[in-house]
């Protein structure tokens, strides 16, 4: 991202492009006097240093405006408001007679003449029209570096409230997910203490992996045997009843994908689909390539969900409800994520999301 590397060394340090504009404009000016003079020579060119005068004029030009800039802009050039924008405009204006007297001093001091002075409108027609030039282009400077800054301010408001509801959303998942399974513990240990220790040491693991988590992103490859680990606790309890199907695409697996959207969802086919099944069933999970993204899909064939109980899961609670948030913070609308379920069949969810590189995805 070289340019965006460019445009905030800029925004920080304003005084390189105002100040540069500065000494551009009137190097420019003194070029332009230059030509218009080459363009009609004076018959005694070689009887006055006329070049040298020219130059010391507009040194004045430059000298006079550059402390104006530093007095209203400050030395770094870095204030600006609408009040200080005109301010440059009128204040280069009423420099004008500063700048009208050297037209005559600079002449006096290198030859010991002056030259007729111009009616102060002449003279701003022929020669200070420059002043009220250079003050509109340091307030156009400052207004751009002042929107740029309040920019960049929104956007940095936007991108911490952004990360702080991404860190709510998933913070909410973690002791969630982690009160089900010392709830599933504290029911094993009083029926089968053995199963309860396998569950206590898989949930070590589990809870391990969940500290080493950092971002909004992990990796499929991640993702999926977080899921191995979840359901090989859930495994302990359901016992032969319990069966996960994997299908993954090839070349899927280095994917980027929103961490923890996974978990809850399957966890969702346990709770609303398969727990109250007295033969239980199988969840099947499949990663697909899909137009520009990869389609998620989390299916169970068991007890189904009443149409009617749908919609609340993306409105209540904290497993559906809480990835669909995540999902739409991410994403916005470049999402999608839906549900079917018929009652007695099973319940397939789908969520199809833009493909991540690691790279993009580390800078989310």
């Amino acid at each position: 991202m070289p340019d965006a590397g460019v445009r905030r060394s800029l925004l920080e340090h304003p005084a390189w492009t105002r100040w540069g504009a500065h000494v551009g404009f009137w190097l420019m000016y003194l070029a332009i006097r230059t030509a218009a003079a080459g363009a009609d020579p004076p018959e005694d060119v070689n009887d006055f240093p006329y070049l040298l005068n020219r130059g010391l004029v507009v040194f004045t030009y430059f000298l006079l405006t550059g402390i104006l800039l530093a007095v209203i802009a400050g030395p770094r050039a870095a204030r600006s408001n609408w009040a200080r924008n005109l301010a440059l405009v009128l204040g280069a204006l009423a420099l004008a007679p500063l700048t009208q007297y050297s037209e005559q001093f600079w002449p006096q001091r290198l030859a010991g003449f002056s030259p007729d002075p111009y009616p102060f409108v002449i003279y701003l027609f022929q020669f200070g029209w420059a002043l009220p030039l250079w003050g509109l282009t340091q307030a156009l400077l400052g207004y751009h570096f002042e929107t740029m800054a309040q920019a960049r301010a929104v956007t940095r408001a936007q991108a911490l409230a952004y990360d702080a509801q991404l860190r709510m959303l998933h913070y909410q998942i973690n002791p969630h997910f982690l009160f089900n399974t010392l709830n599933s513990v504290a029911s094993l240990v009083r029926t089968d203490p053995d199963k309860a220790r396998v569950v206590i040491h898989k949930l070590s693991n589990i809870l391990r992996r969940l500290l080493r988590k950092t971002g909004n992103y992990a990796s499929l490859r991640d993702e999926l045997a977080f899921i191995d680990d979840y359901l090989s606790i859930e495994m302990v309890r359901f016992g032969d009843k319990l069966r996960f199907v994997k299908e993954v695409d090839a070349g899927t697996l280095d994917m980027m994908i929103p961490s923890m959207v996974l978990q809850p969802i399957v966890e969702n086919s346990l709770k609303h689909g398969l727990a109250s099944k007295v033969e239980g069933g199988t969840i099947r999970l499949t990663v697909r390539h899909y137009g520009g993204g990869v389609l998620l899909t989390i299916e169970d064939d068991g007890v189904g969900i009443p149409e009617a109980n749908l919609a609340k899961l993306f409105e209540q609670g904290i497993g559906i409800s809480n990835v669909n948030e995540r999902l739409k913070v991410l994403f916005g609308t470049g999402y999608k994520m839906w549900i079917d379920s018929k009652p007695g069949e099973g319940t397939k969810t789908g969520i199809e999301i833009p493909t991540m590189t690691p790279g993009l995805a580390q800078a989310s």
